[in-house]
């Protein structure tokens, strides 16, 4: 590496750097209580959770820019359009974590201290699904500028709304009401629902990133992937039930009886499923 590409890549980490920490000024600019109360010394885990999430997605969402074309210095500019794409993305994420996904009235910015720990582990992995799903639109080429900017935008939308149909789905298959009892303060329905986010994000990952072909060939892998993630985490779940979760503990139990440490393994394993699944996605979709 010359002296220019060191540069260069110094530059990206710093650029990445100052997105974040804007991004962190924002939100606390955004606010109307003391964020350092509530996050150092009252130890607000479900705000911290929210925070989290929100960084995530903006350094996870262009960590696949960092270190390419190194050579040029126009590369910057593309950090720097993604952090700022990641971070609009970051904050659409409150609102459609509340109409779209929790189907609750909009929680102001200012009313962030008091959601509760249920609620936040959702919208962390919404985050992390969503961060995974940006990372993967910024990975691989496009015949021209136009095309790589809109096919940037399309799947985005779409990896969006994959989320959402996800949380749909899991309230189907999960007892009892998924998002009365995540509103309310279940912990273990939002382990689960955060685990099932953050495990489709990881395939759809594996199916958005790569070189643009054609739009049919695109939407199509998009569309198989998406089958393949609901299908192959719910028949994992089930295994997970069957052969892991033993004795007394089973789906059904885990959330009547709030069961978190089972809830907190369950939500692990199914995050590890989807990394093999997402590896043989990606492989079909090349």
């Amino acid at each position: 590496m010359n002296g220019t590409a060191a540069l260069i890549a110094v530059l990206q980490v710093l650029i990445v750097i100052v997105g974040v920490g804007g991004g962190w000024w924002l939100l606390n600019a955004a606010t109307s209580f003391d964020d350092h109360d509530e996050l150092w010394r009252r130890s607000n885990w479900g705000y911290l959770v929210q925070r989290v999430g929100f960084v995530a997605v903006q350094v996870i969402g262009v960590s696949s820019l960092i270190g390419h074309e190194l050579t040029k210095w126009s590369s910057l500019a593309w950090i720097g359009g993604g952090i700022v794409w990641a971070t609009v993305l970051a904050i659409l994420g409150f609102w459609i974590t509340d109409w779209m996904i929790l189907r609750t009235r909009a929680t102001p910015l200012g009313a962030l201290n008091g959601v509760p720990l249920s609620v936040g582990l959702v919208r962390l992995g919404y985050y992390l699904g969503l961060a995974l799903v940006v990372r993967a639109t910024f990975i691989g080429h496009a015949p021209d500028l136009r095309t790589s900017l809109l096919s940037t935008l399309v799947f985005a939308v779409a990896g969006v709304a994959g989320l959402v149909i996800a949380f749909y789905l899991h309230g189907l298959v999960a007892p009892g009401k998924l998002r009365t009892e995540v509103v309310a303060g279940g912990v273990t329905e939002g382990l689960e629902s955060a685990a099932v986010l953050t495990a489709v994000g990881l395939i759809l990952h594996g199916a958005i990133a790569g070189d643009f072909t054609t739009w049919g060939e695109s939407l199509a892998g998009f569309g198989m992937a998406l089958g393949v993630a609901y299908v192959g985490l719910y028949v994992a779940r089930y295994l997970i039930d069957w052969f892991v979760l033993t004795g007394d503990c089973t789906l059904k139990t885990i959330h009547a009886q709030q069961q978190k440490g089972a809830a907190a393994l369950l939500a692990f394993l199914l995050v590890m499923v989807a990394l093999p699944i997402g590896a043989v996605v990606n492989l079909y979709v090349e």
